[in-house]
Formats: structure tokens, sequence, C-alpha cells
């Protein structure tokens, strides 16, 4: 796997496992699953976290910031998404030294949140994003 599909799905697992959300790499959830997602928001079930990955700092080194957004939607109630924001926030912001799939991470912090306001369907949804500094082998980067 590539580091980015790696470092996701290693803190979708990670999210997983502290009971927060289910993940399933296929995607198929039920109507009462509060499922994870990577890169795309479903349209179903209501409760799903989605993660998705972007650059932000990459040098001429191995060390790497890499950006993950975790973009929550719940039920009309907007403290149903705050929920799942903080449960998230209290399991990722402030961990170091961890390994998500193989992708070691020396410590990961929120970098901002803000809420999304309703969806089409009246769904609540708030996004963070948070910053994890990674090692990031590369072709041309140095250890």
């Amino acid at each position: 796997m590539s580091y980015t599909t790696s470092l996701l799905g290693g803190l979708a697992q990670l999210i997983a496992e502290a009971g927060i959300a289910a993940y399933r790499p296929d995607g198929v959830y039920g109507e009462a699953d509060t499922g994870i997602t990577i890169g795309v928001m479903p349209d179903n079930p209501d409760r799903i976290i989605c993660l998705t990955a972007y650059p932000v700092e990459d040098t001429h080194l191995t060390d790497a910031i890499t950006g993950v957004q975790v973009r929550v939607r719940a039920g009309r109630d907007p403290r149903d998404a705050d929920h799942l924001a903080d449960a998230t926030f209290d399991l990722l912001h402030g961990r170091e030294h961890f390994t998500a799939s193989g992708v070691y991470v020396a410590v990961c912090w929120r970098q901002g949140q803000a809420p999304l306001g309703q969806d089409q369907l009246g769904r609540t949804e708030v996004t963070g994003n948070y910053y994890l500094r990674t090692i990031r082998p590369a072709t041309n980067a140095y250890e």
C-alpha cells in the first residue's frame, strides 16, 4: 500500500478500535452504523466519519507533515456531530509515537475545526483538520 493509503487505513482502524465508529474497507454500512470512509462522504449511513489526507509540508528529508481532514456527519441535533468530533479529538490530539498501518507518526494534533452546517437532508456536519508529523520515505529524500 502507499503512504497515504496506509496512513488513512491505520487511522480508520485506530478510530474503530476505540469504539467511536466501525471501519469496513468496502464502505458498506447499515443505516444504524456509524461508519468510517476514506476520501468520499457517502449518502448513507447518517452517522459517518470521512478521512481525507493532504500534504502540508514535505522537505528534502523523510520528515513530513500530512494533514488529515476528519469530516463528521450525524443527525439533525448538532450535539451528535460534536460528540463524534470530540471523541475523535480525545483519541488523536496530542497522541505521540504510534504507527498507523506501518506509517510512523511522531505526533498528531488538531490544527482547527469548524461547523459545516447541515447537508441537504438536514444532518449536521463538522470538519476538523489534524496534522501528523510522520516519516515518509521518498526516492529523492534523505534520511
